[in-house]
């Protein structure tokens, strides 16, 4: 068995953000004055038996913004305030594998694999967690959950990204020769991962989610030499 763990604090200075430019296709770069990143990391292996691995790993990550950036009135710019979370950083993450392996004929092995994967909740910008956000106005959007289209005014509630969960399994022969064959289902469940909120031009031009790769089922053919 082996356990390796880290807890940091990450101080920062002048860290780069990107916003959007209002209606615009721009992107601009803030320097945000100071930000943190402080949080635990750990994984577990074991080899429960000579035929069964188990891996288990997590972290939970405080990340947020400690300083305010504003205009000439006073005004909060792109959701650079004190306290809103670094975007696309999940608080929590996890992933678990077990892997079983069996000698089946000589020089041949048989293995079975399975995955899971757990990301937490995350924004795309700092500017998504402002009060008020969650409404276009005037947009072309795309919705993954029923998959419509549309125009006009489109109403997100909150464009905070859901966690999700990814589950892969595998299994396969291989041989001493270096001739492997595995068969893969990736995305066992078909999730929808949203990855991030893409949007263009305040959303007047496009808008919809970055999703993950559906389910994959599929055959890999190997030969090592």
């Amino acid at each position: 068995m082996t356990f390796n763990a880290a807890v940091f604090y990450n101080d920062i200075k002048n860290l780069q953000v990107t916003a959007d430019a209002g209606s615009c296709s721009s992107r601009i770069i803030f320097n945000v004055p100071k930000a943190h990143t402080a949080g635990l990391e750990a994984e577990f292996n074991a080899r429960v038996s000579p035929n069964l691995d188990l891996s288990l790993s997590g972290s939970y990550i405080d990340s947020k913004i400690d300083s305010n950036v504003t205009d000439a009135g006073g005004a909060i710019i792109a959701g650079i305030r004190k306290g809103n979370r670094l975007p696309t950083v999940p608080k929590f993450q996890m992933a678990a594998a077990a892997t079983y392996t069996l000698q089946i004929a000589a020089e041949t092995d048989w293995s079975f694999t399975a995955s899971y994967q757990h990301v937490g909740d995350r924004y795309t910008q700092l500017a998504d967690q402002e009060p008020g956000a969650g409404t276009f106005t005037n947009s072309i959007y795309y919705n993954p959950a029923n998959g419509t289209y549309g125009t006009g005014a489109y109403n997100f509630g909150s464009y905070k990204l859901d966690a999700y969960n990814l589950v892969n399994l595998s299994t396969g022969i291989s041989w001493d020769s270096g001739l492997s064959l595995t068969l893969f289902v990736n995305n066992l469940f078909d999730e929808n991962p949203r990855y991030s909120l893409d949007r263009e031009r305040g959303g007047r031009g496009r808008l919809g989610y970055n999703i993950g790769t559906p389910r994959k089922i599929g055959l890999t053919v190997r030969k090592d030499f």
